[in-house]
């Protein structure tokens, strides 16, 4: 059998050597995306509130963040896993299922942090399952989480017998209490994705996250785990997805079947609407939590402008569909910049879909 010999003592240096421009270089990418939003948020803002003067009044921008809360959360865990190469379609279907045994267990005398941690359990054991598939039998993740996207979707179905399940007492606080002046969800998101910001951006975790998605290969020369950081992706994915389906499933004081369902696109397009790539190694906490800013605004602009519900459904979508071509524009201007030549970047976009985790033949390594 042929291994890999161990990778250069000198790996680690020059890696440290290369973080200050290569962060430099994050930052730039970070403010072409994020200053556009920011600016599209508070245009929109302005414009309904002149048609509505409510809309910019504290209460409603609180609303806000409570209505974006469970998305910006499971965005949280998308973000990881964009930047790391990886993609999880299963995570709406997660959310409805954690929510449906939540409910069960609440009304068979469960106790809080028995639900809690059964909950979290759970999703850290799917994000375990879908990891070990992709990173050791390189089933491509977009095929493997559609899948899953059925199946945990069918079980959500089974155990409420189809109809939500009413919770009289169960993490009322996390629905509709108050922490610290906010609503409890609204608090939540925050806390999750400073969280998820400082761990991205400012530990080894986050550059090896970063430096997998740029390159497997290289990235297992530089002495990165490769698989086990897969694996470990997906495990932080599911279990903040699992999370997500506890919030939901307190804000509506019932366990719904269908509570998570279209979510998964949500979470793909307001991530890459922040500026991650689909084709890996790019991105920001900061861009998606901008991006789930701009979601949740023009969808309570719709509401307040009284656009009909049919219409609002054409968001999500739409909004998919600019920034994967935003996303495609900025790749062929890199590629050109860079002098490189016949590469297409809608291919490098679609790539991450249908190619193997490891884009190729997978390195062997320690995990």
């Amino acid at each position: 059998m042929t291994t890999l010999q161990d990778p250069p003592a000198q790996a680690p240096a020059r890696s440290a050597a290369a973080r200050g421009p290569r962060l430099q270089h994050t930052t730039t990418q970070a403010l072409r995306t994020i200053v556009p939003l920011l600016v599209l948020v508070l245009g929109l803002a302005v414009y309904t509130n002149s048609e509505n003067a409510a809309f910019l009044r504290g209460s409603n921008i609180e609303n806000i963040l409570t209505q974006v809360a469970v998305l910006g959360i499971l965005a949280a865990g998308q973000t990881f896993l964009l930047i790391g190469g990886q993609m999880d379609l299963s995570v709406g279907s997660l959310v409805s299922l954690v929510g449906v045994l939540a409910a069960k267990q609440f009304a068979a005398g469960w106790s809080t942090v028995a639900v809690v941690a059964f909950g979290l359990a759970l999703g850290a054991l799917v994000g375990l399952v879908w990891g070990l598939v992709v990173a050791y039998l390189d089933v491509p993740p977009f095929i493997l989480t559609l899948g899953g996207l059925s199946v945990l979707a069918s079980l959500a179905l089974v155990f409420s017998d189809n109809v939500p399940i009413r919770v009289d007492d169960g993490l009322d606080s996390w629905g509709f209490g108050q922490w610290f002046g906010l609503r409890a969800p609204a608090v939540m998101l925050i806390v999750v994705l400073v969280l998820a910001g400082l761990l991205l951006h400012l530990t080894r975790f986050g550059r090896t996250t970063y430096a997998l998605g740029s390159s497997q290969p290289t990235a297992f020369l530089a002495g990165v785990p490769v698989r086990r950081h897969i694996v470990l992706l997906f495990v932080g994915n599911s279990t903040l997805a699992a999370f997500g389906g506890l919030v939901l499933m307190a804000r509506l004081a019932a366990g719904d079947p269908r509570a998570g369902s279209g979510l998964e696109l949500s979470v793909i397009a307001v991530t890459v609407l922040g500026g991650a790539a689909l084709a890996g190694g790019r991105g920001t906490m900061l861009g998606t939590a901008v991006g789930v800013l701009v979601f949740g605004t023009i969808t309570a602009s719709l509401t307040f402008l009284r656009v009909p519900g049919a219409y609002q459904a054409l968001v999500s979508g739409g909004i998919l569909i600019i920034a994967v071509v935003v996303t495609a524009a900025a790749d062929l201007r890199s590629a050109r910049a860079g002098g490189a030549r016949g590469r297409s970047a809608l291919r490098g976009l679609i790539a991450p879909l249908t190619r193997p985790s490891s884009r190729g033949t997978p390195p062997p390594d320690g995990a």
